[in-house]
């Protein structure tokens, strides 16, 4: 019988993060995925940087190489330090070498201005309670008809070629990717995840959104870059495929996420075209 999946990434033994079986990822045996690794530079980006009155507004991911399932250490550097902003290094490090690299902007809060600016428009999706939910062992998903639209989204002709197999379920066709997400794991176990980190865990979610094609997932993205303004409310998160671009097998995505109280911001996502899983 095979063992339920842990519900958390990572187990910390003194400086060090063990991953466990959870933080395993599609591409390569024996290495972790890229949610793993990034959501571990995110815990420790918030755990040591973070406080009530900033805002983590922009979160970059390098993923230098698929890290080793192996443990694990956290490097960390300020760049920069101002009464209005701070900017972060984390490097994950394994064997003594790098493997995965966060770049990330923290502002303090401030008073918005007098004049208004025009705002990015609220999403015209279902409340998730209303709509059923396709399985997936790493969170609860809902996903969203295609006759709930703001894009004119369609899957191009042809398809069956070598590839990859598809990742997407119900939401393989491109009219249909957009989804409601609510996160069910931890980072490190024993601490509960924050509003931010629930994002970080779900943002490498844009990569199979964006650059999957109806067939299968034919790239693979070397990173990926969080833009918000706030940070999450309530437990979903909306994530809303709005572009894909690419020739000579490089490719650049682009999701929009949300919150039930309306838009959060944007992930890009940069990727390599990858056809043959090892």
């Amino acid at each position: 019988m095979t063992e339920p999946r842990p519900d958390h990434f990572f187990v910390a033994e003194g400086d060090a993060f063990i991953p466990t079986r959870a933080a395993h990822g599609y591409w390569q045996a024996n290495t972790l995925s890229g949610a793993a690794a990034a959501s571990l530079l995110g815990f420790v980006i918030e755990r040591d940087f973070c406080a009530p009155d900033w805002v983590p507004v922009r979160l970059s991911i390098d993923m230098v190489r698929m890290p080793p399932a192996a443990p694990l250490t956290v490097i960390t550097e300020v760049l920069h330090e101002s009464g209005r902003l701070r900017l972060v290094e984390a490097r994950l490090i394994a064997d003594g070498r790098l493997q995965t690299r966060a770049l990330c902007q923290i502002v303090r809060k401030g008073t918005q201005p007098d004049n208004p600016v025009w705002q990015s428009p609220g999403w015209p999706a279902p409340h998730p309670d209303t709509l059923p939910a396709q399985a997936h062992w790493r969170w609860d998903m809902r996903p969203i008809p295609a006759d709930h639209p703001r894009f004119n989204r369609a899957s191009p002709p042809g398809g069956g070629g070598q590839g990859n197999p598809p990742v997407l379920g119900q939401l393989a066709p491109a009219a249909a990717r957009q989804a409601w997400l609510k996160v069910g794991m931890e980072v490190v176990a024993g601490h509960p995840l924050s509003p931010f980190l629930m994002l970080v865990t779900t943002a490498d979610f844009a990569s199979p959104l964006t650059h999957s094609s109806e067939s299968g997932i034919d790239f693979v993205n070397t990173d990926f870059t969080i833009h918000l303004h706030r940070q999450p409310q309530g437990e979903w998160l909306g994530y809303e495929l709005t572009g894909h671009s690419s020739a000579n097998g490089v490719a650049v995505g682009q999701a929009a996420i949300h919150d039930i109280a309306g838009p959060l911001g944007v992930i890009v996502v940069s990727a390599i075209a990858n056809s043959r899983r090892k």
